[in-house]
């Protein structure tokens, strides 16, 4: 082709047509520039289609992981909401408690149970690691990261006090209580539970959840939040698969 356009060339000169010569060197530069913008066309929608497809990968791990997330998320919320009102209920018949047998009854009565949360998180990860977040348009790549910041924040938050919360629980449940679930012969249990140790347990078991009852009043609210994040994220990629 470029031995072609030469020729043409060469012919032109040689008969002396300067003009049409001119005129056809235009139209080659021409040819040649509208040739080049289509391949950088070509070049840019096969960039955009592999990006569109690494995009919707992203999108159906994101989703999938939002999908776990919210089963994660209303399963705590179930749990947080049952140990809040088993501790209301405590606090409601504590006063009317006259004595440690009294109190002791209601201890356990009282969900000593407790979890450190965790979120499915490997695709945001991946995303911010790989640089590939860029991919992602401006309001569902900052819901991601928004979703992101909210989650380690729990992480964080709940981690420090059920660290508190399990070594002070240990201490209380280690100075008597621990017997009363026991099979111990009442001999031996009255030899090994003190008086003092009881009353001891039961001051540290009322800060202790004072403090749990704190963390899981604060980890419902921000748990509820996050299940309305990871819902409106959801239906934003969902949208954006329609597309």
């Amino acid at each position: 082709m470029i031995k072609f356009f030469r020729k043409i060339r060469q012919n032109l000169l040689m008969e002396n047509k300067t003009g049409k010569y001119f005129k056809y060197a235009i139209g080659e530069i021409v040819l040649v520039v509208i040739g080049i913008l289509i391949a950088l066309q070509i070049n840019n929608w096969n960039e955009n289609r592999k990006s569109s497809k690494i995009r919707n990968n992203y999108y159906e791990q994101v989703l999938q992981d939002l999908a776990k997330d919210t089963i994660y998320i209303n399963r705590n919320i179930i749990n947080l909401d049952s140990r809040i009102s088993k501790y209301q209920n405590y606090l409601e018949k504590l006063p009317k408690a006259e004595s440690i047998n009294d109190v002791l009854p209601l201890i356990r009565t009282l969900d000593w149970t407790f979890g450190y949360t965790n979120f499915n998180t490997n695709t945001i990860e991946s995303l911010i690691s790989t640089g590939d977040i860029k991919l992602m348009p401006d309001e569902i790549r900052n819901a991601l990261l928004d979703l992101r910041t909210t989650q380690n924040e729990i992480i964080k938050f709940t981690s420090g006090n059920n660290d508190v919360y399990l070594e002070d629980s240990q201490k209380a449940i280690g100075l008597g209580p621990a017997n009363f679930t026991l099979n111990v012969n009442p001999k031996l249990l009255n030899q090994l539970i003190r008086e003092e140790d009881i009353i001891s347990a039961i001051n540290i078991t009322n800060g202790t959840f004072i403090l749990k009852n704190f963390t899981e009043k604060n980890l419902l609210k921000l748990t509820q939040n996050l299940l309305e994040s990871t819902k409106e994220l959801s239906e934003l990629i969902g949208e954006e698969l329609k597309k």
